[in-house]
C-alpha cells in the first residue's frame, strides 16, 4: 500500500483498532484483495479483536498498490455500517488533505491548552 494511504490509516489507528468488526469488514472486502487463507486467519483467529483488526491492517500495508487495498478497505468500511461509514469519510478526509501537502510544506500542530491549538506552515 502507498505510504500516503498507510499514514491516513495510521492517524486513526486508535479508533480503527478498538471500533471496528473485522469479520465484517473482511465480508465486505472486494474478494481477491484477500486471499482465502488471510480471510480465514482474520475470521477464526481466537486472539481478541483489538489483536484481529491490527492484523486486519497489518495485512492491508503488505498489499501491493495496484490491488487498490486502501480503496477496497474504505469501501468496505462504508458497506459494514454507519459508525464504520464514518471511520472511512475520517480516513479519506485526512488521506486528501495529506495528499495536498507538498514536500516543501510541513505543518505542525502546537497544543497551548486544552482548549485552543494553533497551527503553524512553513512554505518554501
Amino acid at each position: 500500500m502507498d505510504k500516503q494511504k498507510q499514514k491516513a490509516i495510521e492517524h486513526h489507528n486508535v479508533a480503527l483498532i478498538n471500533n471496528i468488526d473485522p469479520q465484517a469488514v473482511v465480508d465486505n472486502m472486494f474478494v481477491s484483495l484477500l486471499s482465502l487463507v488471510e480471510k480465514e486467519f482474520i475470521k477464526k483467529s481466537n486472539s481478541t479483536r483489538r489483536d484481529t483488526n491490527c492484523e486486519l491492517i497489518f495485512i492491508l500495508f503488505r498489499k501491493r498498490e495496484e490491488l487498490e487495498p486502501f480503496e477496497r478497505f474504505v469501501e468496505a468500511l462504508k458497506k459494514t455500517d454507519a459508525s464504520h461509514k464514518i471511520l472511512a469519510k475520517a480516513i479519506l478526509k485526512t488521506y486528501k488533505q495529506d495528499k495536498g501537502t507538498t514536500g516543501f510544506e510541513t505543518v505542525s500542530r502546537t497544543s497551548l491548552t486544552g482548549a485552543e491549538e494553533t497551527n503553524y506552515g512553513l512554505q518554501m
